[in-house]
């Protein structure tokens, strides 16, 4: 893997949400330390350009009705069909939420449709993923029982109805910041936090579409340490895991290692081009083909120490990464890393160049940390 880019003046954002709808990055709400989650504003929405690597935040549509737009909220989900994108679940200070909140990319207006079904209680912290026309809920904190969620719901897109999975009820599922990604017809469920023996695992479990069984899969040789607040994509119908936290160790990681669901093998990932991410949690990682894009999140203060690793600041970078190392990349890369001139390239390579080495500005308005003694864990 090749880091083409490390840009700064993102979003400042922690627990955002994020997805990809044709080659537009789309980020969903998200926590900053310093705002009052307690007072009720709906939700804020940013898209990075995946070619000029431009942030904007993006001005939407009620249409007509302030309840049609989520409010602002952290712990939540976002996932992509076609042109819609499927909200779920988050929360803000005390209250959660268990409202499908509706997203159309093409006409920039949100919509909250009746469902039907066995809607799932209000949670957040819960993994979602699609696969075959239907949303799939896993785990999260419910608000009503206070407890891990031990079922699997899933929403049938077409009609917008709840179904719970019954027979796929286990205690291993009771965690809360897991990852879930679908490759083929099977969905891959890894890490998160659990007050069951261990705290933390690294296992992963398998959820079979065709037979709807779920099982723990037997991997021999490496395997990553058990984590949540991660991030995992699918490249190439493998697995990519990156960050994440381990509170028992009092970790922060930022190793980038793949699943191979053929083989059932793990693999640490090799990353050249520069510097890595610093080790993080509560970022988002987004794949558009071969590249990934790793943006936001928290980790420990500069001057922190292993004690302190819950005082935490937020982070407003972007990293590019090609997983491929492709030869367009590599030279790129070069002339970025170099600072190479430019002047005898097309105008639009030239283009593409300066947008690789220019950073944002959106994250002016939040440049204040909070570092008033409340820290987000």
């Amino acid at each position: 893997m090749l880091i083409l880019t490390r840009l700064e003046g993102g979003p400042k954002r922690v627990n955002h949400a994020a997805v990809a709808v044709d080659g537009i990055i789309y980020s969903f709400g998200g926590y900053m330390g310093f705002e009052d989650y307690s007072i009720e504003r709906p939700i804020d929405v940013f898209t990075l350009n995946t070619v000029t690597l431009r942030w904007k935040e993006l001005q939407y549509s009620d249409t007509g009705r302030s309840s049609n737009v989520p409010f602002k909220r952290y712990g939540h989900t976002a996932v992509a069909q076609d042109n819609i994108v499927y909200l779920w679940g988050g929360r803000r200070e005390e209250e959660a939420c268990n409202r499908v909140f509706l997203f159309d990319t093409l006409t920039r207006k949100w919509s909250a449709p009746s469902v039907s079904g066995s809607t799932p209680g209000a949670r957040d912290g819960h993994a979602a993923c699609i696969s075959q026309g239907y949303m799939y809920i896993f785990g999260g904190f419910e608000e009503e029982k206070q407890d891990f969620s031990d079922m699997v719901y899933a929403l049938e897109l077409k009609t917008l109805t709840w179904t719970c999975l019954w027979r796929l009820t286990s205690d291993i599922l009771k965690r809360d910041f897991l990852t879930a990604i679908t490759i083929c017809d099977k969905i891959y469920l890894f890490g998160g936090r659990s007050y069951s023996s261990p705290f933390y695992d690294n296992n992963v479990l398998e959820l079979d579409l065709k037979e709807m069984v779920c099982s723990l899969r037997v991997i021999n040789g490496f395997k990553p340490h058990g984590r949540r607040s991660h991030s995992a994509v699918v490249v190439n119908n493998k697995m990519i895991i990156f960050g994440g936290y381990n509170d028992i160790s009092n970790e922060h990681f930022n190793d980038f290692i793949m699943f191979d669901p053929a083989t059932y093998k793990w693999v640490k990932l090799n990353v050249h081009g520069g510097s890595l991410p610093c080790p993080r949690r509560r970022h988002c990682c987004v794949s558009v083909g071969q590249f990934l894009y790793i943006f936001g999140g928290s980790c420990p203060l500069p001057q922190a120490s292993n004690s302190e690793v819950h005082h935490l600041m937020e982070l407003c970078d972007l990293f590019v990464i090609d997983t491929a190392m492709s030869l367009r990349s590599l030279a790129l890369q070069a002339v970025i890393f170099h600072d190479l001139e430019t002047k005898n390239l097309t105008a639009a390579l030239e283009k593409e160049v300066e947008s690789y080495k220019t950073g944002n500005d959106i994250c002016k308005q939040f440049e204040k940390l909070n570092l008033d003694g409340e820290f987000w864990d």
